[in-house]
């Protein structure tokens, strides 16, 4: 997004008839896409390599993908919308989603943290995307484990959503 600002892209269509909340609602519905495809892609060779299963609910699977996609495209909305130039946003998405990752519990399970970390890491959007799919596959929950789990992630995308919409700038950065 922030290479199609500098490149006068946004300048064109400023013309449009569109609202900022428009533009960046189309961007953000085809990144929560690729987001969507690449877990479908991971979760496929998932199964075939390592026999993941979904033993829990796959409505509540797809909810807990959906709302995980939704979040992800509105985290990179805001990141864009926030940044100045490509290379410095870059660095600091790189960085943001590797602490999101760490303290969600991608990289080590979160009940293997010490109980007050494991209290601070509920505002990590990642945590209640890693709690959602792990009902859903290994844990083997009903739809209703994936509720809360899916709402959350409803809320971070509606919360990094507005940030975005709010910080973006149609003028290219100097």
């Amino acid at each position: 997004m922030l290479l199609l600002r500098q490149s006068g892209l946004w300048w064109r269509l400023r013309a449009a008839p569109l609202s900022r909340s428009v533009l960046l609602g189309s961007r953000a519905a085809s990144a929560a896409l690729i987001a969507g495809f690449i877990l479908f892609v991971l979760f496929t060779f998932a199964r075939l390599a390592f026999g993941v299963r979904i033993e829990g609910s796959f409505l509540g699977f797809l909810g807990v993908c959906a709302a995980f996609s939704l979040m992800t495209a509105a985290f990179g909305l805001m990141i864009a919308a926030l940044g100045k130039t490509v290379e410095a946003t870059r660095g600091y998405a790189i960085m943001a989603t590797l602490i999101m990752v760490m303290l969600g519990g991608a990289w080590v399970p979160t009940m293997f943290f010490p109980r007050w970390m494991q209290k601070i890491t509920v505002v990590v959007p990642t945590r209640w995307a890693m709690d959602g799919l792990d009902g859903m596959t290994w844990r083997g929950l009903g739809l209703s484990a994936a509720l809360v789990p899916i709402g959350m992630l409803l809320l971070f995308t509606l919360l990094f959503g507005v940030l975005a919409v709010m910080s973006f700038q149609w003028e290219t950065p100097s």
